[in-house]
C-alpha cells in the first residue's frame, strides 16, 4: 500500500519556492529555518516512538478459528497496516518540510539530505518485507 497523502505535495511546493524562487519566493532567516527544522525532527522522532509498537497491531490474534475470525484478523491487520502508512506519511511531510525550511534559509546541503532521509524513509516501508 502507498502512504497516503498528509501534505507532501504542499511541502514540495514551498521547497521548490525556497529553491527556485519566482514570483512567490520562500525565504526564512536561517535561525528561524533551523529552529523549524528541529521541530520537525522532534515530531518524526516522536512517530518513531509511535511506531515502535506497532508490532502489537499488526499481528492480530485471539479470534476464533473460523472463516470469521480469518476475516476479523485480516481486517484489524489491515487497519493496523493503514496506521503505519500514515506513519510513515507523517513522517515523510515532516522531512519534507523540514527540507523546505532549510533551503529557505539557504542551507541548501542540510536541505537536500533532508529530502533524500524523506525518500530514505518511504523506500524502507515500501520494501518488501
Amino acid at each position: 500500500m502507498a502512504v497516503p497523502e498528509t501534505g507532501q505535495s504542499r511541502a514540495r511546493q514551498l521547497y521548490v519556492a525556497a529553491v527556485d524562487g519566482g514570483v512567490a519566493p520562500f525565504e526564512l532567516d536561517e535561525d528561524v529555518a533551523s529552529n523549524l527544522a528541529a521541530a520537525c525532527d522532534v515530531l518524526v522522532d516522536d512517530l518513531d516512538r509511535a511506531r515502535a509498537e506497532s508490532h502489537v497491531i499488526t499481528e492480530v490474534s485471539g479470534f476464533p478459528d473460523l472463516p470469521t475470525g480469518h476475516a476479523l484478523a485480516r481486517g484489524f491487520s489491515g487497519k493496523g497496516r493503514e496506521y503505519l502508512d500514515t506513519l510513515t506519511a507523517l513522517q515523510e511531510t515532516a522531512l519534507l518540510y523540514k527540507a523546505a525550511y532549510l533551503a529557505a534559509g539557504k542551507k541548501f546541503a542540510d536541505a537536500e539530505a533532508a529530502n533524500k532521509a524523506a525518500i530514505d524513509l518511504v523506500a524502507a516501508h515500501l520494501a518488501p518485507r
